[in-house]
């Protein structure tokens, strides 16, 4: 014999219990503010130097750590050429020799036999004067930065 069971006597689905559905509503809203408030800590992170015109970016970046044999130098837009000093020290421009100097790239690598045979361990700066070739009634702009090296 089989008892029939009454609409009364039915289980409630757990999802429809009393509480159940709020508290899965303000956990997801919770987990939501969550996210955004990590998206907005961390965006922006790190901003790329503002440079002034005609100076797309320097190497090694303002405040980076670095080997003492890293490159040393800047690129810039075409029609400008540079006079790098680093730690005080003029590049000749014979030796700017990392990069291409026709695409507005102007390194420098310590080494043997060059005015800088390796940079100095601890803060190492560096400053260039970029002169227009082209629009001679552009400014000429100076840049210094520092970096470390070990």
């Amino acid at each position: 014999m089989s008892r029939a069971r009454s609409g009364s006597d039915r289980p409630t689905p757990w999802a429809l219990r009393r509480g159940v559905s709020t508290a899965i509503t303000l956990g997801a809203l919770v987990a939501a503010a969550g996210v955004v408030l990590m998206v907005w800590l961390t965006r922006g992170g790190e901003s790329a130097p503002a440079y002034p015109s005609g100076l797309q970016a320097v190497t090694p970046v303002p405040g980076a750590q670095v080997p003492h044999q890293s490159p040393v130098g800047a690129r810039l837009e075409s029609g400008w050429e540079l006079t790098l000093t680093v730690n005080g020290t003029t590049i000749p421009a014979g030796q700017l020799d990392a990069g291409t100097v026709q695409l507005g790239e102007f390194f420098f690598s310590p080494g043997e036999g060059k005015v800088i045979e390796k940079l100095r361990t601890g803060r190492s700066c560096a400053r260039l004067v970029a002169t227009p070739t082209i629009d001679i009634e552009a400014a000429d702009f100076t840049y210094e930065w520092c970096f470390t090296t070990f």
